[in-house]
């Protein structure tokens, strides 16, 4: 940003219109007039330099214009900010297994109402790590803990349903987020369980994980999303057009329940639709606040400098102009 930092020098600047009235009115009355008898030859010669008259006046236009200005102080101001304390690591571990594909979070799938919300809760959070679980069948690190808001964006955007996978390891999923924050030294650690079914498959038991979470002073916060039910699932037809079919919803709350016990956040949320997920995490987006503190402080570029050496070039000019091409008597 460029600011001046004594602007109130450019009151200085007022200077310049008596100048130019004293060197174009009341100086030129000071002109000797001589007589000479080629007058003719006088004045087309006159004719040729009239103009040139002119250019030392805005020579040193353009110095008393750069001194005040040097006077003033320009600058560019750029913000720095210094985050002191520790934030909250945080991995959210979001199912993406085929039942994520229910549109009961209309106009949108569960998976994609899911990333819509926690990229909001993501923007709320500017000095927490936070990383990324997916799973399904398996479970792998989408992101690991960043402070790169850009690229951890960018990787949720490019969170997909795994049509290869059928089963969904919430164990597993909730096992790798624990491990990813084993051995962060933050003061408090965080696993956002985002899943919409039960516990079928997998080498980790949900409540293994859920222990091992607590061994490791990490809280756990499930939330269980979509209706409880029959409810629509996109499906395609033999012409590759997308029809509909019902299919069963049955998301494990009780174990999501116990999770939340084992490991200290009390119970687990349940979310019908986008709107009440969103409030979930504005929930716990208020209970986890990071006892980090923000000092903002300013650099400065002075350029004070640089215009003074404008203003002695401008005079070296006009002298030079003077004494070398008008052969001006000192």
């Amino acid at each position: 940003m460029f600011e001046f930092a004594s602007p109130s020098w450019f009151w200085l600047l007022l200077i310049i219109p008596f100048y130019l009235v004293y060197e174009i009115f009341y100086k030129r009355r000071k002109i000797v007039r001589i007589i000479h008898p080629s007058v003719a030859l006088l004045k087309e010669a006159a004719g040729h330099s009239s103009l040139m008259r002119f250019v030392p006046i805005v020579f040193r236009t353009l110095i008393i214009l750069l001194l005040v200005t040097s006077l003033a102080r320009p600058r560019f101001k750029n913000k720095q900010t210094e985050v002191v304390g520790r934030g909250i690591d945080i991995m959210l571990a979001v199912d993406i297994s085929g039942s994520m594909h229910a549109i009961d979070f209309q106009p949108e799938n569960r998976l994609e109402a899911a990333k819509k919300v926690a990229a909001e809760f993501i923007r709320k959070r500017p000095n927490d790590r936070i990383g990324i679980v997916v799973f399904a069948e398996h479970a792998f690190t989408q992101c690991p803990l960043t402070l790169d808001y850009r690229i951890l964006n960018r990787l949720l955007e490019s969170v997909k349903i795994d049509e290869s996978q059928n089963g969904t390891a919430i164990g597993l999923g909730l096992g790798t987020a624990v491990a990813r924050l084993e051995k962060s030294d933050a003061k408090s650690k965080v696993v956002i369980l985002i899943t919409d079914g039960r516990n079928n498959t997998g080498e980790i038991e949900p409540l293994d994980a859920a222990e091992l979470a607590k061994i490791n002073d990490i809280k756990v916060y499930p939330i269980g999303v979509g209706s409880q039910g029959m409810v629509d699932f996109p499906y395609k037809d033999a012409w590759g057009r997308t029809r509909y079919q019902k299919g069963r919803s049955d998301v494990d709350m009780d174990t999501l329940n116990q999770i939340a016990d084992i490991t200290g956040t009390r119970k687990a949320r349940r979310a019908h639709n986008t709107k009440e997920l969103e409030q979930i995490l504005e929930l716990i987006d208020s209970m986890e606040k990071s006892t980090v503190k923000v000092n903002t402080y300013y650099q400065h570029r002075e350029l004070f400098g640089i215009v003074l050496i404008l203003a002695m070039a401008f005079l070296i000019a006009e002298a030079a102009f003077r004494f070398l091409l008008r052969k001006e008597i000192p």
